[in-house]
């Protein structure tokens, strides 16, 4: 690593052909601007995609050498989102969807990261900001309603993009189980056991394509894995007190304007 990488960007990716160059490179240029040149990179990860999507990865690590491309088979989102943060050997990691992001939470993330050991874009915080469908609106509230019923979880969502202080999350990540859509939500959690700094960001989020199928193996796999996590996390004991803010939109844009960052051209503000 060199000394200069400060932040490594995981990506999981899943036949992402159709976007992904076009995505990356709109994100690289934003964040060119907020962490500067050479000091981030990419860490790819392909889980399992059977288009083009491996060559389009080729490629993006031709355009930014930084970048590392991490190989999952399975198609498993929380294996690969293990084995790109286990690649990660930056001071700070930023976990992102392919699909869509956050400018403002980006920057303003950046901006606050050494105040709190997680950092999580929520997009259930302000429904305002929350354009997706009515059926996948209906699925991201069942699972985190469960979530906070059996875990006295006092945020909205575990899921979504996040920045992470890796000295402090190592020790966390080692000793999570889980995997597929349950992995960041296990690491979240046992982060609030241990009384690490936990902050909450309302996020844009849209519907930028239609969904693949109706997900229903997907709601299956969710539902064994929140099962195991029940199982895992019911006699953890919290060995400190909870320490989580949560914040509104308007914190975010306040800070940013203070901050001359205010004036982002309005195709950054989301994933195109």
């Amino acid at each position: 690593m060199s000394d200069q990488i400060e932040l490594s960007i995981v990506v999981p990716i899943l036949n992402e052909e159709k976007i992904l160059l076009e995505n990356l490179t709109q994100f690289a240029l934003a964040c060119d601007q907020t962490i500067g040149q050479d000091r981030w990179r990419f860490v790819l990860v392909d889980n399992g995609s059977t288009d083009q999507t491996p060559a389009i990865i080729r490629q993006v690590i031709d355009t930014w050498p930084l970048s590392v491309s991490v190989i999952e088979l399975e198609p498993n989102y929380g294996k690969a989102l293990r084995k790109g943060l286990n690649a990660v050997d930056t001071p700070w990691a930023k976990i992102i969807d392919v699909e869509y992001w956050d400018i403002p939470f980006l920057v303003w993330g950046w901006a606050n990261k050494d105040s709190y050991d997680i950092l999580i874009g929520s997009k259930r915080a302000d429904l305002t900001l929350n354009q997706t469908s009515s059926y996948r609106r209906f699925l991201s509230w069942g699972l985190n309603s469960l979530i906070q019923l059996f875990f006295h979880y006092p945020g909205t969502d575990t899921h979504g993009p996040k920045f992470l202080r890796m000295e402090s999350m190592r020790p966390i990540l080692e000793i999570c189980q889980l995997s597929r859509g349950q992995f960041d939500s296990e690491f979240v959690l046992r982060a609030l056991r241990k009384g690490l700094w936990i902050a909450e960001v309302p996020v844009v989020y849209e519907d930028f394509r239609a969904p693949r199928n109706l997900m229903i193996k997907k709601i299956f796999w969710n539902l064994r894995e929140f099962n195991r996590l029940r199982k895992l996390l019911c006699n953890e004991p919290y060995t400190e007190p909870v320490r989580m803010r949560r914040f509104c939109r308007e914190d975010v844009l306040d800070a940013l304007a203070i901050n001359g960052e205010g004036t982002k051209p309005a195709k950054a503000e989301t994933a195109p």
